[in-house]
């Protein structure tokens, strides 16, 4: 009888103990798709990467903006990126557009900080504010830093010192002038382009005259001299753009003298592009086309997808589905 009774208080122990365990946790359950997990740069199903100073499509869904005011310290490159922007942006539903470019043709980093400390009216200063592009007058940087109420100021290295990193040396002191003179606008960096691969600019041998050379150190100064200054908001990747876009069927066909942007869609996929990672918006019912008779729809096509995929993955080229055109 002991017995049983010692049998019996030893079963209720046991069920007691097992009624007091604890129940897993779901999220440490890693079948449990819902559950969280410790960021590691990528996603596990959206298909898109860490954001690296760009925006990821599935965030070029923001609403428009009501205004877009952009000036851009640069040269011939942002002339032609910025040259269809306005229009792309009127389209999209932006109601108040101010673009500038701040020209002086060929200046490198160290030339537009000589430009800042001189203080002398050196660059043309080209702005749009109706959607064409007057005639310029001359300006000095610090004038043109408080013309507006600048929502993005953007700066370039010269096309040829783009993929240098040693080049890059002035560029502190420059965004220290531009601050010092203008602290709402976020600064942008424009990441150019490629040359062409015929190209016979006398700087191509700098990169052994081999497109894939050149835009491989353009991201690498980008990740060494961009993404490394924290006062930079985010990369405008139109390298990128233009290089997704010579893999489809339009090919190496973008310039107009191996460098420069065509007047028709090399600079539509440039202003594509400068929107998309602007404004975070959607580039997908813009309709603007600049020149129809040479402008086809598939060239359209092609031009959006360059740019969403630019902003998607801003540092590697990505095959165009458009192969082949439509006709």
């Amino acid at each position: 009888m002991k017995l049983l009774r010692i049998m019996c208080l030893f079963l209720c122990v046991t069920l007691l103990l097992c009624g007091c365990a604890p129940a897993s946790d779901p999220a440490d359950d890693p079948s449990d798709s819902t559950g969280s997990s410790e960021s590691t740069g990528t996603t596990e199903s959206t298909g898109t990467t860490e954001s690296t100073g760009a925006a990821k499509p599935d965030v070029l869904n923001k609403e428009t903006p009501k205004s877009l005011k952009v000036l851009a310290i640069g040269g011939s490159f942002s002339q032609d990126a910025l040259q269809y922007v306005y229009q792309i942006a009127e389209d999209a539903g932006v109601e108040e557009i101010v673009l500038a470019n701040l020209f002086s043709g060929g200046a490198t980093l160290d030339a537009h900080w000589d430009f800042a400390q001189a203080d002398e009216p050196t660059y043309d200063y080209y702005k749009n504010t109706e959607g064409n592009w007057p005639s310029p007058k001359k300006i000095r940087l610090s004038e043109a830093l408080v013309d507006e109420q600048w929502d993005y100021i953007t700066m370039q290295q010269n096309s040829g010192s783009s993929g240098k990193s040693d080049t890059f040396g002035a560029l502190s002191n420059l965004i220290d002038y531009v601050r010092e003179r203008n602290t709402t606008a976020q600064l942008v960096w424009h990441m150019t382009w490629a040359y062409q691969a015929d190209c016979t600019h006398s700087e191509f041998p700098l990169y052994e005259s081999n497109q894939q050379k050149m835009y491989d150190m353009i991201v690498d100064c980008v990740h060494e001299c961009i993404l490394t200054e924290p006062r930079f908001s985010f990369v405008i990747p139109a390298g990128t753009a233009i290089q997704n876009a010579r893999t489809s069927f339009i090919g190496d066909t973008l310039t107009r003298d191996g460098f420069h942007l065509n007047k028709q869609i090399g600079r539509y996929i440039a202003g594509m592009v400068w929107y998309a990672a602007l404004t975070q918006s959607s580039i997908d019912d813009i309709s603007f086309n600049p020149a129809k008779l040479a402008i086809t729809d598939d060239m359209i096509k092609v031009a959006k997808e360059a740019a969403i995929n630019a902003v998607a993955n801003p540092y590697e080229v990505t095959q165009s589905a458009f192969t082949e055109s439509a006709k």
